[in-house]
């Protein structure tokens, strides 16, 4: 009997205990941004909205800033991340080729890949979907417009852009020539420089200057290389223009002297956001190979109302758009804490 007894205690107690155990929650989704470089005001501002982004999801978010900047220290992270096992990689590309075999590595080892910013090569790396700051002809006819109404429609002008081998600002160049073509044809691109950095630029902005003194407009097309531009120009005793790609922080001395009348930019901190909203839905199943477009839910409170917005942006070819890039001028350069 009491065998017996015995038995049926413990399974009673069995089945009890069985009853109370709680299923494990599924783990969380971890999202890795990869940076261009440390202690860049822009990419810290892509990681502040990426972070917002995560939190409000509620899923893990690690960013990766290479020291150096260099695009072997951008393989290293992606490979590190794969091993990490992140559910999805975002990616703002120094190179598109030489990144493209460890991105492929991430995509068969089951990771999402997204690019932001600048893009890899789609083919070669595999990538899913590239995140689109701004219309490439927008920014070239932005840009265009700023030279017109500072230095004129017969501007003599020259070119700095960075050696980098992305697309994007390849993409930029042939927008401004374009537009260059079709609204003011009068106007003439003299030199084209392409600068591996700030100091290099300076020193280039200086030669094109000597060698050609009727030069009266600059586009540069990157923030550091608009600032050596700028300071060039400043330094200088003849009255010039420069605009390009720009930053508020680093473009507003120049921007309110009036050596840069006007300038490009997108928010970063919305790039990172987008992107890694982007990301997550990917990592859940919602963002698809099939998928024509990407709509993104937030909430936010105002005066004490929770108020909720919906974004929605078309997909084609794998890219998806940010939206129309933003005109800074004197205006509104002090709008902006980045």
């Amino acid at each position: 009997m009491f065998p017996k007894l015995y038995a049926a205690l413990l399974l009673g107690l069995c089945a009890l205990l069985a009853g109370c155990e709680k299923p494990m929650p599924p783990p969380a989704t971890r999202v890795a941004m990869i940076v261009k470089a440390k202690g860049d005001a822009y990419f810290e501002a892509c990681a502040q909205g990426g972070r917002k982004a995560a939190k409000e999801l509620g899923v893990q978010f690690f960013c990766e800033a290479p020291v150096d900047g260099s695009v072997e220290e951008q393989i290293e992270a992606v490979d590190g991340l794969v091993t990490r096992r992140m559910d999805a990689i975002v990616i703002a590309p120094h190179e598109a080729m030489a990144l493209a075999p460890a991105l492929k590595r991430a995509r068969e080892s089951g990771v999402h890949v997204i690019t932001f910013d600048t893009d890899a090569d789609e083919k070669r790396s595999g990538r899913e979907w590239f995140i689109n700051p701004a219309n490439d002809k927008a920014v070239g006819r932005e840009l265009v417009k700023s030279m017109i109404s500072s230095a004129g429609a017969k501007a003599r002008t020259a070119i700095i852009t960075s050696t980098r081998t992305g697309t994007q600002q390849q993409q930029w160049l042939q927008a401004i020539r374009e537009q260059i073509a079709k609204a003011c044809p009068t106007m003439q691109i003299v030199e084209i420089r392409r600068c591996e950095d700030a100091s290099t630029a300076f020193a280039a902005t200086q030669e094109m200057l000597q060698k050609n003194p009727d030069i009266t407009g600059i586009f540069a097309l990157t923030p550091e290389l608009l600032v050596s531009a700028a300071q060039v120009v400043k330094a200088g005793n003849r009255k010039r223009f420069v605009t390009g790609v720009g930053l508020p922080g680093s473009a507003r001395a120049f921007v309110k002297a009036g050596i840069v009348p006007s300038f490009v930019m997108w928010n970063p901190a919305d790039l990172g956001y987008f992107t890694v909203q982007a990301a997550v839905q990917a990592a859940k199943g919602q963002l698809r190979d099939d998928s024509t477009e990407l709509a993104i839910t937030s909430t936010e409170v105002v005066n004490g109302v929770p108020r909720t917005k919906t974004i929605q942006r078309a997909i084609k070819n794998r890219e998806i758009l940010l939206g129309e890039p933003m005109i800074v001028t004197a205006a509104e350069v002090d709008q902006f804490d980045f």
